[in-house]
């Protein structure tokens, strides 16, 4: 399995993880929040992407202000640029949305270390079931986002896990 927290992967996959990797490396949207521990998440590197999937960065925030400010003067020129505080689980966080070269890029924060957010850990688990399903099943989740599934509600019903797929997907053993 890949090492996540490095997309050097990215530069020997498909053509669109190539594409991401230039994108992500030529826009500096990784090293432009260094300060924030960013890691490139979601659908994307694990290869269950549909059209409009949107390239995930997830961060760690000591300071929620800063964090926003950051945001701000990296990347309110790009359009669409909207930033927004929510509450997951009771946990603060801070999203930011906007378009780069026609792709549609989200920046998610919290003040949990990356490898501790919910991003991560089901990254690494649907990563995971991935290897070890194949590829005919890679393909059945693409088929479920298709059809208006998240990712997580995709392995979940493709698995007969039932309940709430954020969190039963991290109790997942394999």
């Amino acid at each position: 399995m890949h090492d996540f927290t490095d997309i050097a992967y990215l530069k020997n996959g498909p053509a669109f993880h190539q594409q991401v990797y230039d994108l992500l490396t030529r826009r500096q949207l990784l090293s432009g929040l260094s300060a924030f521990s960013p890691v490139f998440a979601g659908s994307i590197p694990i290869r269950v992407h549909t059209a409009g999937s949107d390239i995930d960065i997830i961060c760690c925030f000591d300071n929620k202000a800063l964090f926003i400010d950051n945001l701000g003067q990296l990347f309110q020129h790009y359009p669409g640029f909207a930033l927004r505080e929510i509450t997951i689980r009771e946990v603060p966080a801070v999203v930011a949305n906007f378009t780069v070269d026609e792709q549609p890029v989200e920046v998610f924060g919290q003040a949990i270390p990356v490898k501790e957010q919910m991003a991560y850990r089901h990254l690494l688990i649907e990563a995971a079931i991935l290897q070890q399903q194949g590829e005919d099943f890679r393909r059945q989740v693409i088929s479920l986002k298709e059809q208006g599934y998240n990712t997580e509600a995709a392995f979940c019903h493709l698995l007969g896990i039932s309940g709430d797929p954020f969190l039963e997907l991290l109790k997942w053993k394999h």
